[in-house]
């Protein structure tokens, strides 16, 4: 019994390894080979007015838009590419996981009959109310 139990952990241990490879790995080396072109500075620069809202860098989009798109776990894989870090890492990390996956969670939604319009709204209204209160307590105790 406890071989079998050790044998089925380990097992289930490498798909959930294979499952988060497969999805941290070509978010990372695309954001990383984009931070290296003039894109990211674009995107950055068009981004800058609204993540200076939440007091983050304009890059920190890159990591809101994969979650919103993607899973956590592309969120942390774009948070390394571009290099956040400190207090910054909180506040999207905070703001991700109110608003992850919506793409795909309003597509279930949708089948099941729900509003996707009342379920994304309240998602990403409570995720940016939550960044916009985390980076004013930032800013306020000097976080940056």
């Amino acid at each position: 019994m406890l071989i079998k139990s050790i044998k089925s952990g380990i097992i289930s241990g490498i798909k959930c390894c294979w499952f988060l490879i497969k999805v941290i790995v070509p978010v990372y080396l695309f954001i990383t080979v984009l931070k290296h072109t003039p894109a990211m500075d674009w995107l950055a620069s068009v981004f800058a007015p609204l993540m200076g809202a939440f007091h983050l860098p304009g890059e920190a989009a890159v990591p809101l838009i994969t979650g919103i798109a993607l899973d956590e776990y592309g969120v942390i894989a774009a948070m390394k590419a571009v290099n956040l870090a400190g207090f910054a890492v909180t506040v999207v990390a905070v703001m991700t996981l109110l608003s992850h996956s919506v793409v795909v969670e309003a597509a279930i939604l949708k089948r099941m009959g729900m509003s996707i319009t009342f379920f994304v709204s309240y998602r990403v209204a409570a995720s940016i109310a939550l960044g916009l209160c985390l980076g004013a307590i930032g800013a306020v105790l000097k976080l940056w």
